[in-house]
């Protein structure tokens, strides 16, 4: 059984060969541009360390780790190593499709208990990251509010949901439907851990974040990894040569999903 590559910087290069790809980056090199595009140039070679596994035994799990810790509270979706691993293996595309699929929703799961009956313990651990305001909102944005609709935000604990936090926008998608709040997070790149935290703190139905979950984010993993099972050596040298820009506008696009929930939704 092959080994995974001990070190990224170091088997790049070996880690491009066993997925057949020689395509030179387009990003610059040279300038001040060059030197911003520094840090995605070492993603790059991460990213090439990571198709070196999947022809290991380790590919798999690492896929479903990532998974499940991205579903409950880690920032990092698990795309990009879905994608690489499909690269690097077609033939076991749906496979880790199906791997991706599954890990999500239990770590949704998961998400949903922390939400439920963790939220004293996650509340601080939040906000102690900053994302406090985003999450929760701030008390400045009920000085307009009647003592009425102050009285009716939501609320657990001493911890108040105030109008410019993504949990009260996600609590009032939850109040027009269960299901369509669970699926189109798992779908898009809406923050998906906002909604399966808050779904358990504000005790919305369990089986409606299984059952969303499962067709959101199986349509987002299987559809991604049937296209690249389908497409993957037409796709494979564009990944290559623009991959530094595929980052920039993968992370472009979950900055919008955050916008999207605080302030569009």
């Amino acid at each position: 059984m092959p080994q995974p590559p001990a070190n990224p910087a170091n088997t790049a290069t070996a880690g491009l060969a066993a997925a057949g790809t020689t395509e030179p980056s387009r990003a610059p090199k040279g300038g001040l541009l060059g030197a911003l595009f520094w840090p995605l140039r070492v993603l790059k070679r991460l990213y090439a360390w990571v198709v070196g596994w999947a022809d290991t035994r380790y590919g798999a799990p690492a896929l479903f780790v990532l998974s499940f810790v991205e579903a409950s509270f880690f920032p990092i979706p698990p795309d990009p190593l879905l994608i690489a691993l499909c690269i690097g293996k077609r033939r076991r595309s749906l496979w880790y499709g199906l791997v991706c699929t599954v890990a999500s929703v239990l770590g949704g799961v998961l998400g949903w208990y922390i939400g439920r009956g963790l939220f004293d313990v996650a509340e601080p651990a939040i906000r102690s990251v900053g994302w406090g305001p985003g999450w929760f909102g701030t008390p400045e944005a009920a000085a307009n509010l009647t003592a009425a609709e102050v009285s009716a935000l939501p609320q657990v604990g001493d911890t108040v949901f105030y109008p410019d936090g993504m949990f009260y926008t996600v609590k009032q998608r939850f109040d027009e439907s269960a299901f369509w709040a669970y699926f189109s997070a798992a779908l898009t790149p809406i923050p998906y851990k906002v909604f399966t935290i808050a779904g358990g703190v504000f005790e919305v139905s369990l089986p409606l974040l299984v059952l969303g979950s499962i067709v959101g984010r199986g349509m987002r993993f299987f559809g991604l990894s049937t296209l690249i099972r389908l497409f993957g050596d037409r796709v494979k040298p564009l990944i290559e040569k623009y991959f530094e820009w595929l980052t920039i506008a993968a992370l472009g696009l979950g900055i919008a999903g955050f916008v999207l929930v605080r302030y569009a939704l």
